[in-house]
């Protein structure tokens, strides 16, 4: 009989591409892990992908993973003023804008709709100052609705640095921070160019599942996600081809491929952890095709891959489900319940 993981690999292989939309049924839901991609783009504006967020669901825990352009309208489209008011933590993996714009957004338009708990935002350092800019920042908006009536309760916004190696519990989530190689570096040597923080990926566990998010990261033979996403459910990685051409923007999209990580490195690091499902996301530039990725990463890796694309939702159980969440209507706020003690 077919052990497991090969099963799951010759699905894989039924698709030019990657994987069928449904990968296997699970039978038993109780002790997974559900991701929702809720953007699966990158700074660039794009229609078809969002900025870098993924909702996170296990047991009765709710946390997102970074917190693109576009976040809060997509959480609204996947789960309405129920699924908007009932987030309260966010794991930030580093301090660029494309993974922390939205954070406002949902932090306040929670709050104002029924959210009655701190919101709490989890990163590496500079967290906490960033956060305390931002409560600055909309402290008169915040005093402005209290005056006029909205209870307050819930408006506080809190932050805490994480060190690389530290592990902390949300809910029943076990998260494990580890550093990744995101800073700036001089190509030709590999030395640092002095600009102070950090950049951190993310191990959840839950049970018996687990998820790894890379963050934004270079691939190398020095990665800590060789440690931490080694065997791992599903290890998310992000991923950027080249531009073509010698144009200025050409040139300019490229500077970034110091602290990105190409379909062939990434597929380094992908042999080297053997996920049972590996996942592209954070795609650069966001019009890069499904086959593009696919091509590009097959000489050198041949697991279980697919590409993330927004709205996508994965069930990681006894099998792993792939589905397109069905996004829902017209909501009404007055109809919504979430209020209701």
């Amino acid at each position: 009989m077919l052990n497991k993981t090969l099963l799951i690999f010759l699905l894989l292989l039924q698709s030019d591409l990657a994987v069928s939309e449904t990968l296997a049924v699970s039978k038993n839901k109780s002790d997974a892990i559900v991701l929702t991609f809720l953007g699966t783009g990158a700074p660039r504006p794009s229609f078809e992908r969002y900025g870098p967020s993924i909702l996170v669901e296990a047991g009765e825990n709710k946390i997102l993973v970074d917190a693109g352009s576009g976040m809060r309208e997509r959480i609204f489209e996947v789960g309405g003023f129920p699924l908007l008011t009932s987030i309260d933590t966010f794991l930030i993996t580093h301090l660029h804008f494309d993974h922390t714009i939205s954070i406002p957004g949902l932090w306040l338009s929670g709050w104002l709709y029924g959210r009655r708990i701190p919101m709490n935002v989890y990163g590496p350092s500079g967290t906490e100052k960033m956060m305390e800019h931002m409560r600055k920042a909309y402290q008169w908006d915040i005093d402005y609705r209290g005056i006029v009536g909205v209870p307050l309760q819930g408006s506080k916004l809190t932050a805490q640095d994480l060190n690389a190696g530290e592990i902390i519990k949300v809910g029943s989530l076990k998260i494990t921070a580890f550093a990744v190689e995101h800073m700036p570096v001089n190509i030709q040597s590999g030395k640092s160019l002095g600009l102070r923080g950090d950049t951190l990926g993310f191990r959840i566990d839950y049970k018996n599942r687990s998820v790894v998010f890379s963050g934004d990261t270079r691939s190398t033979d020095k990665s800590k996600l060789i440690e931490f996403g080694k065997d791992v459910d599903v290890l998310i990685h992000e991923v950027q081809v080249p531009s073509p051409g010698n144009s200025k923007e050409a040139k300019l999209a490229n500077v970034s491929l110091s602290v990105h990580s190409t379909p062939e490195q990434t597929a380094y690091i992908l042999s080297r952890t053997k996920p049972r499902l590996a996942v592209y996301s954070h795609i650069i530039p966001p019009g890069t095709t499904e086959r593009q990725l696919i091509e590009a990463t097959r000489p050198f890796y041949e697991g279980p891959l697919t590409v993330a694309h927004d709205f996508m939702k994965i069930t990681i159980s006894d099998e792993i489900d792939i589905e397109t969440v069905e996004r829902i209507g017209k909501q009404s706020f007055e109809d919504s319940n979430v209020l209701d003690d």
